[in-house]
């Protein structure tokens, strides 16, 4: 857990850091603390490839900026003059990253702290302004404190402990008066990157992510870890306010901001505590209010009935997109999807289309534009009777939402890339149009005044006639045997044509507890749609499930009444 933590970080901070273009090269770091090494791991992400040394007296090589990461009790003069001398040699930028030992604590918040913190502080302080000042190219940055997988400032492992060994989280009435700022890692490294790229000659700055009070902190763990059984404890008195807290406002006029909310920092860093405890720590995040092995358990029944429809009636389908992906990597499941695809070739569906709405279990019905009922993806549907499962996006149409499993088709392209790309923008666009007029307001982008204009006579036809128009789109090239495919009818951005010989043939292969199949090429076509790196795990912030949820309600799909019983982990399982 601790390396998929630090992963993460790492991801975080490079990706935020390329979005804003502070990317730099030619970069020499000084120091052994652990920031030191954080940084040049996010510079190796980046690909411009940081050299370290443990002090200045090493340095090697040319460099056109030089960061010095030193703790202000604890640093050593001769080696920071030794940085000064060679940074002018070199006409090179000195970046000093001072981690500071303490804040003095206060009755008032310290507003605008960047210069008066070196009044306050210790007399180490002191000798270090003098022994920075007079030197052109320079410019300080302090550190708060820090937390992190590597860092504890919150004491995050006692507050793990005291979860584990007492299913419960004690907050005292006087933690509401006590006052902190702190840093996380991320946007530690990120004020690095934005003093070195924007700060100014002869400033000092200081780096705080997030400004609240103990009672704050672990209020947030409990939310956390309620679902696992932890309660909450209040207990004593109030106090009177202190206060150890540092701005950051100098540093935000230069453009910086927090990578990342309070509460997933906290999250992030809270996993590698909980690492040796039995708390679920890969469900602390759980964005369906404790039902989401229950919904599982509902799609793969869809699975089992499509499955069995198919194989009754030798209909060739396989599992596609996430559900593929997270059969091989995962075995089932991948831990943060929500739903459950597959695909077929044209033939195959078009077969499948016109004996499942007569085959299907009572508990399921068959979603489809050929209904009239509403029904206008651009892709068929099994749905759970008597269920509702609507994202933000979904819950802006009129239409059946339950519990579905998606049926895509992969359909005849052109075998000329060009002429396919042309034939895959003529049906964005036609879909386009389909949104707008289904949605029934314009859209929200740089199409807005586009489709305002177009609404009025985009209303004088029915969504019907535009679905009938839409599929004989796609089928364009049906009967001329190009041998090529796409999943023209999917949601999905452009991706390329395959080979429709790659999924002509289908192997069986087991999804969690279902038998099902996957296509006969499907390393091929996981490598086109997940990059040749498909069976390496997502950085733990982008481990969010695609669907935006918005409500949920599993009906009666549920134990019975005689099985209910009380579960800690927040489900019915």
């Amino acid at each position: 857990m601790t390396d998929s933590v630090i992963k993460n970080e790492i991801y975080l901070s490079a990706e935020y850091i390329k979005r804003r273009n502070l990317t730099q090269d030619e970069i020499c770091i000084v120091g052994t603390h652990k920031v030191a090494a954080y940084l040049k791991a996010t510079s190796d992400y980046l690909g411009t490839g940081a050299s370290v040394f443990p002090s200045a007296a090493a340095v090697e090589g040319d460099f056109s900026h030089l960061w010095y990461v030193l703790d202000a009790s604890a640093y050593d003069a001769a080696d920071v003059e030794t940085a000064l001398s060679i940074c002018k040699k070199h006409a090179a930028q000195l970046t000093c990253i001072i981690l500071l030992p303490n804040i003095k604590e206060n009755r008032a918040i310290q507003k605008y702290a960047e210069m008066e913190l070196i009044a306050v502080m210790s007399d180490t302080l002191g000798e270090l302004r003098n022994l920075l000042s007079g030197h052109r190219n320079v410019r300080a940055l302090f550190f708060d404190r820090i937390f992190s997988c590597e860092f504890d400032c919150f004491d995050l492992a006692g507050i793990s402990r005291e979860a584990q060994n007492n299913r419960s989280i004690t907050i005292t009435q006087s933690m509401a008066n006590t006052y902190t700022s702190a840093l996380y890692i991320c946007d530690a490294i990120d004020a690095v990157y934005t003093v070195s790229k924007n700060g100014k000659d002869g400033n000092i700055y200081n780096a705080s992510s997030f400004y609240l009070s103990e009672y704050q902190l672990r209020s947030l763990i409990y939310t956390m870890l309620a679902r696992h059984g932890v309660t909450l404890n209040v207990t004593g008195e109030t106090a009177e306010p202190v206060y150890a807290a540092i701005s950051n406002g100098k540093l935000r006029s230069l453009g910086y901001e927090n990578v990342c909310s309070l509460s997933d920092a906290l999250r992030y860093s809270l996993l590698r505590h909980l690492e040796r405890f039995s708390i679920q720590t890969d469900r602390i995040h759980d964005g369906y209010s404790g039902k989401l092995n229950t919904l599982r358990s509902l799609e793969k029944d869809m699975l089992r009935e499509i499955d069995r429809i198919c194989r009754k009636h030798e209909i060739k389908y396989f599992i596609c997109y996430g559900t593929l992906l997270g059969a091989v990597r995962h075995g089932g499941f991948i831990p943060w999807d929500d739903d459950v695809d597959v695909a077929m070739l044209r033939p195959e569906f078009e077969r499948f289309r016109q004996i499942a709405p007569k085959e299907l279990n009572i508990h399921f019905s068959y979603e489809s534009h050929r209904n009239k009922n509403g029904y206008h993806f651009f892709f068929d549907r099994i749905t759970a009777k008597n269920t509702y499962f609507a994202s933000k996006y979904s819950d802006n149409y009129e239409m059946h939402k339950g519990i579905s499993a998606d049926i895509f088709v992969l359909d005849a392209v052109p075998a000329n890339p060009n002429a396919a790309y042309r034939f895959w923008k003529g049906l964005m666009r036609r879909r386009m149009l389909m949104n707008v007029r289904w949605k029934n307001t314009a859209r929200r982008d740089k199409a807005y005044w586009l489709s305002k204009l177009l609404l009025p006579i985009l209303r004088l036809r029915s969504m019907d006639s535009f679905s009938r128009s839409y599929e004989k789109a796609v089928r364009k090239y049906e009967k001329k045997q190009t041998g090529w495919v796409m999943p023209a009818s999917s949601d999905h951005i452009y991706r390329g044509t395959f080979p429709a010989a790659l999924f002509e043939e289908v192997i069986p292969y087991r999804f969690d507890d279902v038998d099902t199949f996957i296509p006969v090429g499907y390393k091929d076509f996981l490598k086109a749609w997940y990059t040749e790196n498909y069976m390496e795990m997502l950085p733990l912030s982008e481990q969010n499930p695609f669907h935006d949820y918005f409500r949920l309600d599993l009906g009666g799909h549920i134990l019975p009444q005689s099985d209910v019983h009380f579960d800690y982990m927040g489900e019915l399982k």
